[in-house]
């Protein structure tokens, strides 16, 4: 049989180990060109801009539309949107650029000389009930080095989540940070988008025998949700006390 006609015929054995070897250089080629070109950036859940739901969000000429006012806790019914969740959940305390101290608040934004300060206190209904609560406000204040305007939309940059989560690569992730976002809507609602980043972490380009070999970065996941406040008076200075109490009442 002439050479060039000749076929090698390698043992059962032999050619699935070449294609497990293939298989494997693919998968080490799609780690390198990830890792090295970074194109498979950060895994994103939810969506960096409010819900059509909200409905239109307000523009402005130059920078962001001005946020300051008094908004109502909580949410608007049915707007509280968390990222890859179907099932709508109001955020806690912790996952909001500001204090969620009880189930009715008043939200007061203020935007002066650079900063940004958030302040809720509580409302109380009851006409039965005395509380302090209704006349302290909590205090949240970012500077200007911690905002900054995106695509109409204020940003609050990232910071250490409370307790500190870990991240996806396990014992190696840094701990989650937490960044906010908020957009002034057509109606005079307020968009608050909460941005979780979650570090994570490292993998391994080869494993054999139990033991890894060469190290990479996974991909940070990032999760975004919203909720949306509604408005109730201007801000520019500070809204009235919501207290029902009544010296003397004995039923609510």
């Amino acid at each position: 049989m002439p050479s060039s006609a000749r076929t090698f015929f390698a043992p059962r054995g032999s050619r699935h180990a070449a294609l497990r070897l293939r298989r494997a250089g693919g998968a080490v080629l799609l780690v390198l060109s990830c890792a090295l070109l970074s194109a498979c950036g950060p895994e994103v859940r939810g969506s960096p801009k409010p819900p059509p739901s909200f409905g239109p969000a307000q523009s402005a000429w130059w920078g962001c539309p001005a946020l300051q006012g008094v908004y109502a806790w909580p949410p608007v019914a049915n707007t509280a949107v968390p990222a890859g969740a179907a099932a709508r959940r109001t955020p806690g305390t912790g996952e909001l650029p500001f204090y969620a101290m009880g189930a009715e608040m008043q939200v007061w934004l203020r935007q002066e000389r650079g900063e940004t300060t958030v302040r809720t206190r509580a409302v109380n209904r009851a006409r039965n009930v005395r509380t302090s609560l209704t006349r302290q406000w909590s205090l949240m204040t970012y500077g200007a080095a911690q905002t900054h305007c995106s695509g109409g939309m204020l940003d609050l940059s990232p910071a250490q989540m409370p307790g500190g989560a870990a991240g996806r690569g396990g014992a190696t992730g840094q701990g989650a940070l937490l960044g906010f976002r908020l957009a002034l809507l057509k109606d005079g609602a307020l968009a608050v988008g909460t941005r979780r980043l979650v570090p994570g972490g490292t993998g391994s380009y080869f494993s054999w025998g139990g033991q890894s070999y060469g190290s990479y970065d996974l991909p940070d996941g990032e999760a975004w949700s919203w909720v949306k406040l509604a408005r109730s008076a201007p801000g520019d200075r500070e809204p009235p006390v919501e207290d029902a109490y009544v010296p003397g009442a004995t039923a609510p």
